[in-house]
């Protein structure tokens, strides 16, 4: 039962990429309410189950029940407090902590999950750890100006380039604020750091319907003497939003840019905005051909 639980949960089709800020905001709100209501008709026992299997001895065991448990948790406060816990533990393998931290994402509402959440993203010791609980207040930074704020000053701020990055990663659903914009779009253009700078040309991905950030994706996107990342990012960036200077761009670098690697990614953002390499290099929701969620952002992560 456990193993058919683990394969269900891990299956993920694409669903076709949403054509504007409201809807891609919209996909978003629909999938969190369907995380939780996915598995409603499943037992206790199995549920009883994934628990028992959290004081497994063995830690990828642990880390794959804490993963199955993600559509109970915002159904019992007891199965969601027993997560918590997990995630809180000093003692505990850091890869259980990491998929703690995945797992409860989808109770983020919640205050003391995400205060530990948090917490552990500012002051933790260990960096995959903090990323990932950065990562994991995605939805709250669309919601809350106080964990946007939060997110906005580590993306600034953090001197850990892969928190940092987890931090911009964070706000990709919050990229329809000006003010998210701004940052982002400072990071973008101006950033010492490539890797950064390309993971926020993606958090911009649903902010395309603004002018400005399309113009940022333009004008990086012509730029032969640009980083090869950030450049590659830009051009398919225009996978969203494909206008008539934008469908120009990309075909002059199609059919005449000297880098194969940037002429592929033009022929990618022109013909196949569907495709699974733009829904995991943008961190997209996923759903099936009827329109049901099948997976997270987080999920890849």
């Amino acid at each position: 039962m456990t193993t058919w639980l683990v394969a269900t949960v891990l299956a993920s089709p694409a669903f076709a990429a949403p054509s504007s800020d409201a809807s891609f905001f919209s996909a978003v709100a629909g999938a969190r309410a369907e995380i939780g209501a996915a598995f409603r008709a499943a037992s206790w026992n199995e549920e009883e189950t994934l628990l028992d299997l959290l004081r497994d001895q063995n830690a990828e065991v642990r880390r794959q029940a804490v993963r199955s448990l993600k559509p109970w948790v915002s159904q019992r406060s007891s199965t969601r407090d027993r997560v918590l816990d997990v995630f809180k533990s000093v003692s505990e393998d850091l890869s259980v902590r990491r998929e703690a931290a995945k797992t409860l994402s989808v109770v983020s509402t919640y205050n003391d999950v995400r205060d530990a959440l948090l917490d552990q993203a500012r002051r933790g010791f260990d960096a995959g750890l903090r990323a990932i609980s950065y990562k994991a207040l995605y939805w709250q930074a669309s919601q809350r100006s106080d964990v946007r704020d939060d997110l906005m000053d580590a993306a600034r701020r953090e001197s850990d380039p892969a928190v940092r990055r987890a931090a911009i990663w964070g706000l990709f659903l919050a990229s329809q604020d000006n003010r998210v914009q701004d940052v982002l779009k400072d990071i973008a253009k101006r950033d010492f750091d490539q890797n950064a700078r390309a993971e926020a040309l993606k958090s911009l991905y649903g902010g395309m319907g603004h002018p400005d950030v399309r113009d940022l994706a333009y004008d990086l996107a012509r730029d032969t003497n640009e980083n090869a990342s950030v450049r590659r990012t830009a051009i398919l960036l225009h996978s969203n939003r494909v206008m008539s200077r934008q469908k120009d761009l990309l075909e002059e670098i199609a059919t005449r840019d000297q880098s194969p690697v940037m002429r592929s990614a033009a022929i990618l953002a022109l013909g196949n905005p569907r495709s699974d390499e733009l829904f995991a290099h943008f961190h997209l929701i996923r759903r099936d051909h009827n329109g049901a969620l099948v997976s997270d952002p987080l999920d890849a992560e």
